[in-house]
C-alpha cells in the first residue's frame, strides 16, 4: 500500500497565521469593550411615592395590610421621549452598590450599580439613564 505525502507548511507559516489570528482577536476585543463599559445596567430597588398595598393574613389568621414599594419602570416619572431619566444623585451606598436620584420630576429613585459604575460617581452629580420600553 502506497501512502500518499502531503505538503505541510512551514513552520514559520503557521506561527505568522497564529500570530496575525491573536492581533485580530485583540482589537476586535478592544474595539467592543468601549462599547460594553457604556453600557452600564442599573436595577430598580424602589421608586418613592409608588407602591402596591397588599391585603394577607398573618399565622394567627388575622387580616395584615402589606405595602411593597413599586420597583416597576412603569411608575418612573419624568421620562423624555426616548425613555431617558435625568436627576441629582443624592446618596450613595458603595457597600450595597446603590445610588439614589432625584429626578427632575421630583422622585426618589433608588437604584442598584456594579462597583464599576459607581467609581467616580460624587453626591450632586447629575446621572441620566433609560428606562427601557414596556414589551407589548
Amino acid at each position: 500500500m502506497r501512502q500518499r505525502a502531503g505538503r505541510r507548511p512551514h513552520p514559520s507559516s503557521r506561527a505568522r497565521f497564529v500570530t496575525v489570528g491573536c492581533v485580530w482577536i485583540m482589537l476586535a476585543l478592544v474595539g467592543t469593550s468601549g462599547d460594553v463599559t457604556a453600557q452600564v445596567s442599573a436595577t430598580i430597588i424602589s421608586i418613592e411615592g409608588a407602591a402596591t398595598t397588599y391585603q394577607s393574613i398573618d399565622r394567627d389568621g388575622k387580616p395584615v395590610t402589606v405595602r411593597v414599594p413599586s420597583q416597576s419602570s412603569a411608575d418612573i416619572k419624568g421620562k423624555d421621549a426616548q425613555g431617558n431619566v435625568t436627576g441629582t444623585v443624592t446618596a450613595l451606598d458603595m457597600m450595597q452598590g446603590r445610588v439614589t436620584v432625584q429626578t427632575t420630576a421630583g422622585q426618589t429613585i433608588v437604584l442598584a450599580l456594579s462597583p464599576a459604575a459607581l467609581t467616580g460617581m460624587q453626591v450632586g452629580n447629575t446621572f441620566t439613564f433609560t428606562v427601557p420600553a414596556s414589551p407589548r
